[in-house]
């Protein structure tokens, strides 16, 4: 018996009288009445609104947020985006009518955004669909988007990066991440100074997740911007590492303390109404009261990871004092006068922001407001922390200067946001009792709080399970209980991605006869792939030149020249003891290249790396003889991969790409090649015997195809390139002053060029081309 196959778009007329899923869903949300009354009666009560502006605040609350986005990059180069969206799409879009209603309009900048470099539109999808002008900037949107120079952010989001003050130099932790649009504000605060020092920046950005998936999300956002200085981890950011580290001329073992942290917390998320429609449906109480301890918990570990006079910037999108203004008190408090909040009026001028509440109440489940712990059922006050209700001092802790952004004040989402500074060591985190004032906890404190601050990290090893102090009990599953219905923990942190969305994209197979040109996204690690136990000792490669010519599946070696084998020595470890005994499932190894080995040499001689050049800092990323990809990082990134207790660091990714292994059909000189994700860091380092200056007519017919033959070239550029031998140049094209040079990896075959971009790059710098001539 056969089976007849069936074929592809058959019986499409039951398809098409039947409505897809997918719209189902779509009609599905817009179907949501966007009303909840517990809602409105809770909020009321609480008194964060004035009643005066309670109407608008519920009207606005009721539409749909705008779409916003944030240019990002190298200001010049951001400068030069902003000038496009300026000077060519928003001219355009105004001469749109839109009809009677006036709801639509052109992209305007966020006002309060510096530079001009924040910016949102409200055109909905059918305006988007038939507005000619409106598809062009859709398609210059998307396609910068997609190769990192633009990122959708939500407006309120790109806030506490900006209050967080970074500076080229500091060392960040972003504790909770993911998906990761703050982080990539942070790396372009890092290297602000990149064009005028022409260094790689000794700031180090460590971004951490506790979801593996959201991690791996977070990897793809923050790799858009290309940097050698960050570290993505997975990690509960309440119990995040301590991690020793050498430091200092003495190159002295001492904890990693961060100048910045950033604890953007998981939260009910009500503040998102405007985008996430379910929270109508869903909105109760249960979700602020679940998530405070554990919110509590995560601000008090970036408090201790701290230096002394670090900044941390403490933020939610939800509007309920549960989970900030009762957060950021009770933290104070157990700080002991060594956290104080930062007064921020004067930042960010044109941003329209009301101050913190200083009063506020707690219901119960049986939705009564009640004023202290003891009035709750005995029943459920295990539910239910101390800190959820104000402190008797709470007059003194200075409330007032948190910052809340409701959605009526400039159409955007509401957000919460407090900016603390830290004063002094912060070990004893016990919760206070009220009985005892502020003044007399601190005098009676143990002599080993004014220790040095290296102490906040250590004793935090012992201290990261807070779920013994009894006066702050962690939240129970409130499900557990009848009140269920009312008391449904849902965290959530921002508008959750599809990560399927987000998977990397393989660049078109280059088709040319003398070179097989692989993609840059094939890993030697694909993330998630291959495991290894962190106790794995520290492992450095070195290199040995055979005259073995082997075969290479079923492709022969065409390269007369001897292969270069990588040795792998294990070294021991310089303190296995702190790694204890239970083994952690983590990626595999960062292996540092030995710096004078034979693979570096090659790459240094050919390509004529300067010594300035820190190859040390080269790695590959399994123990396989040919290494298909080399990756950079930089120094700070080094000393803590090679930290002896690195171990307790759960890396997910770190490092970019700047060199691949190329395989040819032809004899080549030398067997890497540059990789798009590394040519500009490591461009000021390249020696000009193969870079090649190109004119803007001469981009055009590199464009124009695939594999563009030599022969279409001006004839300088013929000449220039026939004096090349086969393999890897660099095309550098300077259109103007005011502009970014445009710098390109090009694999030069026998008879033609190929650009070495992924289809997304090339066509973001198709349209990029296309606006210098306009």
């Amino acid at each position: 018996m056969t089976w007849k196959k069936k074929k592809r778009g058959g019986n499409k007329k039951n398809r098409q009288d039947a409505p897809r899923e997918r719209d189902n869903t779509k009609s599905h949300f817009n179907d949501i009445v966007r009303e909840n009354e517990a809602f409105e009666k809770y909020y009321k009560v609480q008194n964060i609104i004035p009643e005066t502006e309670w109407e608008r605040f519920m009207e606005v609350n009721k539409t749909t947020l705008p779409t916003s986005f944030r240019i990002t990059g190298s200001r010049s180069n951001a400068f030069e985006l902003r000038n496009v969206l300026v000077n060519v799409h928003v001219p355009e879009l105004n001469k749109i009518q839109f009809g009677d209603d006036n709801k639509s309009e052109a992209p305007r900048s966020l006002p309060w955004y510096p530079d001009e470099l924040g910016w949102q539109h409200s055109a909905p999808r059918s305006t988007i669909k038939k507005s000619p002008a409106f598809q062009n900037f859709h398609k210059w949107l998307v396609a910068e988007t997609e190769v990192g120079n633009i990122s959708r952010q939500e407006a309120v989001s790109m806030i506490p990066p900006l209050l967080l003050d970074v500076k080229p130099g500091h060392w960040v932790l972003d504790m909770c991440a993911a998906p990761g649009s703050k982080t990539v504000q942070i790396i372009e605060a890092v290297h602000a100074n990149d064009l005028q020092d022409k260094t790689i920046p000794s700031g180090l950005v460590i971004a951490n997740d506790a979801d593996l998936k959201r991690s791996c999300m977070l990897v793809h956002q923050a790799k858009r911007l290309k940097s050698p200085c960050l570290i993505v981890t997975n990690h509960d950011a309440a119990q995040f590492p301590g991690v020793y580290v050498k430091q200092g001329l003495t190159e002295e073992k001492k904890p990693i303390q961060f100048d910045r942290i950033l604890a953007d917390v998981p939260c009910s998320g009500d503040g998102t109404l405007r985008k996430n429609f379910l929270i109508w449906k869903n909105w109760g109480i249960g979700s602020a009261i679940g998530l405070h301890y554990t919110q509590v918990k995560i601000l008090l570990r970036g408090a201790q990871l701290a230096k002394e006079s670090g900044r941390i910037v403490y933020s939610t999108c939800s509007m309920n004092p549960l989970e900030n203004e009762a957060v950021v008190a009770e933290v104070l408090r157990r700080s002991r006068g060594n956290l104080q909040l930062v007064d921020v009026s004067d930042q960010l001028p044109q941003l329209i922001r009301a101050p913190g509440v200083t009063t506020w109440k707690v219901m119960s489940k049986e939705n009564k407001w009640v004023d202290k712990l003891e009035d709750i059922d005995p029943k459920y006050q295990k539910k239910y922390a101390k800190s959820l209700w104000p402190p008797a001092d709470v007059g003194q802790l200075n409330l007032e200067r948190c910052m809340r952004i409701y959605p009526h004040f400039q159409d955007t989402g509401a957000f919460f946001i407090a900016v603390f500074q830290k004063t002094g060591p912060i070990t004893d985190i016990s919760s206070i009792d009220d009985s005892v004032s502020n003044k007399n906890a601190c005098d009676t404190e143990d002599a080993s709080v004014a220790e040095t601050n290296e102490n906040d990290i250590q004793t935090f090893y012992e201290e990261t399970d807070m779920s013994n102090d009894p006066d702050a009990t962690i939240v129970d599953d409130l499900s557990t209980n009848d009140a269920a219905d009312n008391f449904c923990v849902v965290p959530i942190k921002r508008h959750n991605v599809d990560s399927s969305k987000h998977e990397s994209h393989k660049c078109p197979k280059v088709e040319k006869l003398e070179t097989k040109v692989e993609p840059d996204e094939e890993d030697d690690n694909q993330m998630g792939s291959q495991k290894r136990t962190c106790e794995e000792p520290f492992i450095k490669l070195e290199t040995k030149v055979e005259n073995d010519y082997n075969q290479m599946g079923s492709q022969k070696r065409a390269c007369e020249e001897p292969i270069i084998k990588l040795e792998i020595k294990v070294e021991p470890d310089e303190d296995n003891s702190q790694m204890g005994s239970q083994k952690q499932m983590c990626e595999e190894p960062f292996i540092f290249l030995d710096p004078d080995g034979a693979v570096i040499s090659q790459i240094r001689e050919y390509y004529g790396l300067s010594h300035e050049f820190p190859t040390d800092q080269l790695l590959v990323r399994s123990v396989n003889e040919r290494n298909k990809i080399l990756y950079f990082v930089s120094e700070p990134v080094k000393r803590v991969l090679q930290a002896p207790d690195c171990s307790r660091l759960r890396v997910v990714n770190s490092g970019i790409k700047v060199f691949t292994r190329q395989e040819a059909n032809e004899p080549i000189k030398c067997e890497f090649r540059f990789n798009a994700e590394g040519i500009i860091m490591i461009y000021p380092y390249v020696s000009k015997n193969r870079v090649v200056n190109f004119s803007l007519d001469d981009l055009k017919i590199l464009l124009s195809e695939p594999t563009p033959l030599i022969d279409r070239f001006d004839e300088k550029i013929q000449k220039r390139l026939k004096e090349l031998d086969m393999g890897c140049i660099i095309i550098y094209i300077d259109p103007c002053k005011e502009r970014d040079a445009i710098i390109l990896p090009v694999w030069r075959a026998a008879v033609s060029l190929n650009l070495l971009y992924r289809k997304e790059e090339r066509r973001a710098l198709e349209l990029r081309v296309s606006n210098f001539y306009q």
